[in-house]
């Protein structure tokens, strides 16, 4: 069950269902918004901003360790940390075609495992946008004191969290590994990635492969035990 970010006090949106993964981050930040309409309070706004940039940082850093688990250095990622732009950057490089790879994975995955695909040029834009009121100047009534910037801090921050919050329940973050796929599908994804098949034709090959990948995990799992 999702569960509703309305109608939520402070003190809930601080102790109960504290996450600090992405969808954490973005429940906080959905709540605090709810909250900032509710009351006009300036603060929860802040508050609902930080938490929807650190929301957007935390996906990226998930996309990276899903996409290359350990290959990802500790010291790179603290170089990073903070910066949406930087992480993204490095997603790219350890993964090349990183896209083209997601919808792979998407055209490929099984029936009933839906799985979302990012766009991470969009969540950076919302990071950046969003991180205007953390550190927002002018004069106050231009500024906290003022409606007009109140109400399109919340138009912001609203567009920015509901993205990933509508993306996160409606399908999982998921990405193939290349060096754990079994040679014919790593021909397939070859092919597709250098343009000599379609993706749908990826799709209709990898269907018929699947009875004859299924019997050799098969074999492979009873030599096992």
């Amino acid at each position: 069950m999702i569960p509703s970010f309305e109608n939520r006090e402070p003190e809930q949106i601080i102790t109960d269902s504290n996450y600090f993964e992405s969808s954490g981050r973005i429940y906080k930040a959905l709540s605090w918004l709810d909250y900032a309409k509710r009351t006009n309070n300036i603060s929860a706004l802040e508050y609902a901003a930080l938490e929807t940039r650190l929301g957007v940082e935390q996906l990226l850093f998930e996309q990276l360790v899903v996409g290359v688990g350990s290959e990802l250095e500790q010291k790179e990622y603290k170089r990073c940390k903070g910066n949406a732009k930087l992480l993204d950057q490095i997603l790219k490089r350890l993964i090349p075609q990183y896209e083209k790879l997601v919808d792979f994975t998407v055209a490929l995955a099984p029936q009933g495992i839906p799985i979302s695909k990012w766009d991470n040029s969009r969540l950076i834009e919302h990071s950046g946008k969003v991180s205007k009121y953390l550190h927002w100047s002018g004069g106050l009534d231009t500024t906290v004191q003022s409606d007009e910037w109140f109400n399109s801090g919340v138009d912001t921050v609203s567009r920015a969290a509901k993205y990933v919050w509508d993306t996160l329940t409606n399908g999982n973050t998921a990405i193939m590994r290349i060096e754990d796929l079994q040679p014919e599908m790593r021909e397939l994804w070859e092919l597709y990635a250098s343009g000599q098949i379609t993706l749908e034709s990826a799709a209709t090959r990898a269907d018929i492969l699947e009875p004859m990948l299924q019997e050799r995990l098969t074999k492979g799992s009873g030599h096992q035990s």
